[in-house]
């Protein structure tokens, strides 16, 4: 698929630096004058849509509007789609804020049923410049919307943004801090951004969750929606990643710029088990492998799934057989496998850990929305 832009490759398999950008005064004079564009029924085209597909959530529907509206930048419509229609119990709370705010609109999702429909649903309804996938459980930490439009002003052409989350847990909550300013933002490459989503480095330790995903709307209507795959059942979103890659360049911010709700997600021991994990880590990694155009140096989706099989025994040893972490364990004797093992050492250590910035562990306040404060 021809990229939507193109770009010179920085160093093999990392961002490019980001360099000839206009002045701050510049960018803020923009940004205030796009900002003082108020978009409604009747006005011009929004620059940010939301995107919010929805099913069975009026307990968390409301937290997540509400963290739109409180946003410091305005220029933006919530586009919400229902995937159980007006009979539904969250309808009468979308229908009271769409009253209340022009720029709220609900569809219903007259398709076929699931998150993949619903998603392309909400936003194939959209009609901004940039499009801001957000589920229904997840939120906006303050001041995300202006962030992502002063970023976007800078990069017109790139086919997404993906950002850090916060991570939101029973107990907890893992918040990101900003790293250094130096840090914050990258470019990469379409072939740069497969690359380093086949590896599993910087874009993975950012999160590969929709709500941490803008999108160039052109890219939207050129084709790429979100897709189920026969052999990927439970990998849409990695697949969504990868489709994405493929449309031109990606810039990851590496801010938590939105909270991610953990506690109710069901964890992999009571769902699927790591076999099956494994079978769809590894259709992707096939997938995204034949779009690789330069695999000099890379390890086959094999090898490369043995090493993280290794990667990944502290999280896994306790909810498996014994026979099953020793079958994992023993693979670090491959000399294959040990030499993919060290590079993933050495590169977490060096180069992606010192970019990331400080984690913060809080306790969970009593009303999740005391998290966005």
């Amino acid at each position: 698929m021809k990229p939507l832009v193109s770009s010179d490759a920085g160093p093999a398999g990392g961002a490019r630096p980001a360099t000839g950008f206009p002045s701050r005064d510049d960018d803020e004079t923009k940004l205030s004058r796009l900002d003082r564009l108020q978009p409604d029924a009747s006005n011009a085209r929004p620059f940010i849509s939301v995107a919010v597909p929805t099913f069975r959530r009026p307990d968390t529907i409301s937290r997540t509007i509400d963290s739109i509206l409180g946003q410091d930048f305005s220029n933006w419509e919530l586009v919400v789609s229902d995937d159980e229609g007006r009979q539904g119990p969250s309808w009468a709370i979308l229908d009271e804020y769409a009253r209340n705010d022009p720029r709220v609109r609900i569809v219903e999702n007259h398709g076929e049923r699931g998150q993949v429909e619903n998603t392309n649903n909400a936003m194939l309804a959209c009609t901004g410049n940039w499009i801001k996938l957000l589920h229904d459980d997840d939120w906006l930490a303050p001041g995300a919307l202006k962030r992502f439009a002063e970023i976007s002003l800078k990069h017109p052409s790139a086919a997404f943004m993906t950002c850090a989350a916060n991570v939101v847990e029973e107990g907890r909550v893992i918040l990101r801090s900003a790293p250094p300013e130096d840090n914050q933002v990258s470019l990469y490459s379409s072939q740069q951004c497969l690359t380093d989503l086949y590896l599993v480095r910087t874009t993975r330790s950012l999160g590969i969750i929709p709500s941490t995903l803008l999108i160039n709307s052109n890219v939207i209507h050129a084709g790429c929606r979100m897709r189920a795959h026969k052999s990927i059942p439970a990998g849409v979103d990695q697949l969504f990643f990868v489709d994405l890659a493929r449309h031109g360049e990606m810039v990851a911010i590496n801010e938590g710029l939105i909270f991610y709700d953990a506690t109710r997600h069901p964890s992999i021991t009571t769902t699927k088990s790591y076999e099956d994990v494994d079978e769809v880590t590894l259709a992707v990694k096939q997938l995204n492998w034949r779009l690789i155009e330069d695999r000099e140096g890379l390890p086959d989706p094999e090898t490369l799934l043995r090493a993280l099989r290794v990667a990944r025994i502290p999280a896994r040893f306790r909810y498996q057989s014994w026979r099953a972490t020793m079958r994992d364990a023993v693979q670090i004797l491959r000399p294959s496998v040990m030499r993919i093992a060290n590079q993933y050492v050495r590169e977490y250590l060096f180069r992606i850990r010192p970019k990331l910035g400080p984690l913060q562990t809080r306790r969970r306040a009593g009303q999740s929305g005391e998290l966005a404060g």
